[in-house]
């Protein structure tokens, strides 16, 4: 059993590497990736104790001062490094219910207290609760319910946010240009045109935009045809990935077909892929493009 004193050692350890810039970790392609993991398992091993976990957790919302970082490799693994921990630790939790939901398909009849918990998630993700059976319910929600390729929330945190430098990025925590409707639940574009009534959403933490990024796509009927994407490939054994699913996102920007191009160029250019296709029998470049 790992005793208190090895806890928070290993706490300050991921601490460091978290606050450090990585600004040695675009030397070796593989670095990265290294430091990651070795920062991930650091966190889960010390997940179990409370006050810990908040103080690493507080260290995660803290965004790293990416202007000043001249060096643009740098500045590119710093952000992708303190994106990651978060995207990671969300398609995780996604993975969870998921399974569950899973498990709960295969039973014959549910619980109250099983029921109650399908039921919160059908109000969550939207559906519609007139379907024929609780089978119909149950694959709208695994339809709904499923991780967002890394490559794709990091390259789109990266546009959106302008590499973490964007006033709506340090001012409101907002790293996926993600808006609101009412009168104050965010910051106002300075650009807004005249009688618009949104604003770009504020959030507690980076942590939490991620969580919200996440649901946007796994619940808005704008992004219907990503997430029929995703389950095609599922089902056809194909690994899921950020070049095929952005061809599902022309609705989220007013650039369209150029956005989506963008996105996928960011993809490869960055290496970005091989977080998709991590464990996956498959060549780097296969079903990127030509499965579309």
């Amino acid at each position: 059993m790992i005793s208190r004193v090895d806890k928070m050692f290993l706490g300050l350890l991921v601490i460091v590497v978290l606050s450090s810039g990585w600004w040695h970790l675009y030397q070796q392609p593989s670095a990265l990736d290294n430091a990651l993991k070795e920062a991930e398992q650091a966190f889960s091993e010390v997940s179990e104790d409370t006050d810990l976990k908040a103080a690493i957790d507080k260290q995660l919302s803290d965004i790293p001062d990416f202007g000043s970082m001249l060096d643009v490799r740098e500045k590119k693994a710093s952000f992708f490094a303190f994106m990651k921990t978060m995207i990671d630790e969300e398609n995780q939790q996604l993975g969870v219910i998921r399974q569950k939901l899973l498990s709960y398909k295969d039973k014959n009849t549910l619980n109250d207290s099983e029921q109650q918990w399908v039921d919160s998630l059908v109000r969550r993700y939207k559906v519609d609760e007139s379907k024929n059976g609780l089978d119909d319910i149950f694959d709208e929600l695994l339809l709904k319910i499923d991780e967002i390729p890394v490559s794709l929330a990091l390259v789109q945190a990266a546009n959106e946010s302008a590499w973490g430098t964007s006033r709506f990025a340090l001012d409101a925590n907002n790293f996926f240009g993600q808006w609101c409707f009412s009168e104050g639940c965010g910051l106002v574009p300075e650009r807004r045109p005249e009688g618009a009534r949104y604003e770009v959403r504020k959030f507690d933490s980076p942590a939490h935009s991620v969580r919200s990024y996440m649901h946007n796509l796994n619940s808005s009927h704008h992004y219907e045809g990503m997430r029929e994407m995703r389950m095609k490939r599922r089902e056809a054994g194909l690994p899921v990935t950020g070049p095929v699913l952005a061809h599902g996102l022309y609705a989220y920007s007013i650039r369209g077909v150029e956005y989506v191009d963008e996105l996928v160029q960011m993809i490869r250019g960055n290496d970005l892929l091989r977080y998709d296709l991590e464990g996956e029998a498959i060549a780097p470049d296969d079903g990127v493009i030509q499965s579309q």
